[in-house]
């Protein structure tokens, strides 16, 4: 039960993010329309979860290898070629997500003390949903590369 919970965490926290803009945005809508009376919060609010929901959305993508790719030609290489070509892709995307995962923590730290004018949330909090997901993901390349070699060990 823990494992599975474990192993299925950033889905869960993807569902509930996009749970959440839904229902702040269906809150706005009503609100501003039926009851006249705007909330000036939700704009933020829906920013900071839509950041968290992208980078989440990334890392549940990740762990199932359905990021946008052209596999057509890696599909012509013959499969120790194909394999190679397969660690060159994880090596060069674990260079960009681990180079995103700085930036994004320089990012963090630039906001310092920032905080959104109407709900006081710092910006670091916003901003560090780009290094947390870049290394999530970074995570998830390393555990798909060491079931990657289980399966073709037990293949061959």
């Amino acid at each position: 039960m823990i494992r599975k919970l474990l192993v299925n965490l950033d889905d869960i926290l993807a569902c509930l993010v996009l749970t959440a803009i839904v229902a702040v945005t269906v809150l706005a809508v009503v609100m501003r329309y039926l009851v006249h009376a705007p909330l000036p919060w939700v704009e933020e609010l829906q920013l900071a979860l839509y950041l968290w929901a992208i980078m989440l959305g990334a890392v549940s993508a990740m762990k199932r290898r359905k990021h946008v790719g052209i596999d057509v030609f890696v599909n012509l290489l013959p499969a120790g070629a194909r394999r190679l070509m397969l660690y060159w892709n994880d090596a060069l995307s674990m260079i960009v997500l681990l180079s995103f995962a700085w930036l994004g923590l320089l990012l963090a730290e630039g906001a310092g003390e920032k905080i959104t004018p109407i709900l006081g949330i710092r910006y670091r909090w916003i901003d560090m949903a780009i290094p947390v997901g870049s290394l999530l993901m970074v995570l998830q390349l390393v555990v798909n590369l060491c079931y990657r070699d289980k399966r073709m060990e037990e293949s061959s």
